[in-house]
């Protein structure tokens, strides 16, 4: 089962250099995984509708309105906190996401959105090689030194991704295609 220590240790082999034993090592190795490693997973959780991550919420309603074109606002969820709201269980498509806010004219928010997943556990194994390859990409220059290096772990981050992408979309079924008037329209 991969860990945030050996998925930073992976990356940092695929460079050519030694692995860590702890994010917290005193290493300029560690204190560079330790830094990189958090934002840059969200980065890549964020960049594509994964399974693992989508959860479900039905959203709290606040007291306050927008100020001008929606109704009502709610609060995004905090556990896990959302990353990226995928969609809305309605017919009305018009909402828009401002700060930690959802704005909508619906009167109640249920939503689909991809969760901040902090446990490597619940990762899909695809995506922990994707997201190896990004950490490795990041940290190619400041381990390296290696400009050609850092391209080549930028394209393989890119093949991991696409082939992590490709297995995930390929799992449950197809979302229906609802006919409404522009789906309907041929000439």
């Amino acid at each position: 089962m991969a860990t945030e220590v050996s998925i930073c240790s992976n990356a940092l082999r695929k460079l050519g250099d030694d692995p860590i034993t702890s994010l917290s090592d005193n290493t300029e190795r560690a204190r560079l995984c330790n830094a990189f490693y958090e934002p840059i997973r969200d980065s890549v959780t964020r960049a594509h509708s994964w399974n693992f991550a989508i959860r479900r919420q039905a959203l709290s309603r606040l007291t306050s309105t927008p100020a001008f074109t929606y109704a009502y606002e709610y609060t995004l969820p905090t556990d896990p906190y959302c990353l990226r709201v995928l969609s809305m269980q309605t017919n009305d498509l018009d909402f828009k996401v401002e700060g930690r806010k959802l704005l909508t004219n619906e009167g109640e928010a249920k939503i689909l959105y991809i969760g901040k997943i902090t446990s490597p556990a619940e990762f899909d194994a695809l995506f922990t090689e994707a997201l190896t390859a990004r950490l490795a990409a990041e940290l190619a220059y400041s381990i390296t030194g290696s400009n050609s290096l850092t391209s080549q772990m930028w394209e393989m981050y890119e093949l991991k991704l696409r082939e992590a992408r490709g297995a995930d979309g390929s799992e449950g079924s197809l979302d229906s295609i609802v006919a409404d008037t522009f789906t309907g329209f041929r000439l």
